[in-house]
């Protein structure tokens, strides 16, 4: 059987080693592909092909699937200038598959579920983020004028979408329900948990900084770098000494390096570009942490946020998404309050160790039903039970 995965997201071909690589992110690698190929034998991806990006980045590439990519799809203008031929291109890639899974919010997406309903494939939307806050801090006037279009549109596919999965337990569906049937399925990755003796031991040793880090790709400015950095500048004014900002992600990172020298903190922050996912990069990051924060304007549920949780972190975050599932009201800051931030970061600067302690190991112990095993059976039983239904909404 062969199936779909289409989305908005950068792809880029590399024609010297002929692999596709993520060109934003990280997260659209063989894990991603792999959880679906368990289902599936084949596996078309359609996304947005663009240029080589500036810094190293994640290969997709992976046996068994093939990439459909759409040169025309980047930005608005080009969205609606091409939308004719666009839908062409979708409609020819879905008659093509027995199944569709439609991940949203994404244009493509939204044109993709519209093409499934009228031809009878079928199909599951994933609900992994908000149009409205995607695309109302995107950081353009349009941006903020098509938000409630958009927000509008997605209501209306999920509504309509015989099928849907959640990363959420309960945020995105109040935003955007379904009357169809769906499940709350997170997209994190996680293989493992740290053992709480790990956790213990980092957090009861002396260390010459306090390290702060955020993952967040540089393409988009509504990842909150900006009030990070307004809030490392508070953060120094009130007299915290040694701290270092650790920042990973992918894209050009030159405009959050001139935010860092407007404000003065360009001394304390290091720039580490794109890392490995798992063990081979981001796991380490996160293990040399000693608060991990995502203040985010807009999310679904944010996967590293799980991730840093897995590794025993403490954690502060905006109240985007699904976050509030996560971690106490007081790790949590209304997004775009940069300054409630800051307060939140002093606050786990200022504990003794043992609070540290308490504080992680109640995210690892949260972070314990996330884990990959758990979520790709119930995945698995899900979609299965999609596909081996003739009509009507899977049990």
């Amino acid at each position: 059987m062969r199936a779909a995965f289409i989305h908005d997201h950068n792809f880029v071909y590399n024609e010297e080693d002929g692999n596709y690589y993520d060109g934003s992110g990280g997260a659209f690698d063989e894990n991603l592909w792999r959880r679906y190929l368990q289902i599936f034998d084949k596996l078309d991806v359609v996304g947005r092909q663009v240029e080589k990006l500036p810094n190293r980045l994640v290969v997709s590439s992976c046996e068994n699937v093939t990439f459909r990519l759409i040169p025309s799809a980047h930005g608005v203008k080009n969205l609606l200038r091409n939308r004719k031929s666009i839908i062409t291109q979708l409609q020819r890639v879905i008659e093509s598959v027995d199944f569709c899974i439609i991940r949203l919010p994404s244009t493509l997406g939204t044109w993709a579920a519209e093409v499934c309903r009228v031809t009878h494939k079928k199909y599951v939307v994933e609900v992994v983020g908000d149009a409205f806050e995607a695309y109302w801090y995107h950081g353009s006037l349009l941006g903020k004028l098509i938000a409630p279009f958009q927000m509008f549109k997605m209501k209306s596919v999920v509504n309509k979408a015989p099928y849907a999965i959640y990363v959420t337990k309960g945020a995105l569906q109040k935003k955007y329900p379904c009357e169809g049937q769906s499940v709350s399925i997170s997209n994190v990755f996680l293989s493992e948990v740290i053992e709480e003796g790990q956790v213990r031991d980092f957090y009861s040793k002396t260390r010459s900084h306090f390290v702060i880090g955020m993952i967040g790709t540089f393409h988009a400015r509504y990842k909150g770098h900006h009030e990070l950095i307004k809030a490392l500048r508070y953060i120094i004014d009130q007299g915290a000494k040694n701290v270092e900002v650790n920042l990973v992600g992918s894209g050009d990172s030159s405009w959050v390096v001139e935010l860092s020298k407007k404000y003065g903190v360009e001394a304390n922050i290091k720039f580490l570009g794109v890392l490995p996912s798992g063990g081979k990069g981001v796991f380490p990051f996160l293990d040399n942490l000693d608060l991990y924060v995502h203040p985010s304007l807009t999310e679904g549920l944010p996967r590293v946020v799980i991730e840093a949780m897995s590794r025993g972190r403490i954690c502060v975050a905006s109240d985007a998404g699904g976050t509030a599932e996560l971690l106490n009201q007081d790790e949590i800051h209304k997004a775009g309050d940069w300054k409630k931030l800051a307060k939140d970061v002093l606050n786990i600067y200022n504990l003794e160790s043992e609070d540290r302690v308490r504080l992680a190991l109640k995210n690892l112990h949260i972070s314990r039903s996330y884990v990959e095993e758990f979520l790709q059976n119930k995945r698995v039983k899900y979609l299965s039970s999609i596909i081996n239904k003739s009509n009507g909404s899977a049990e």
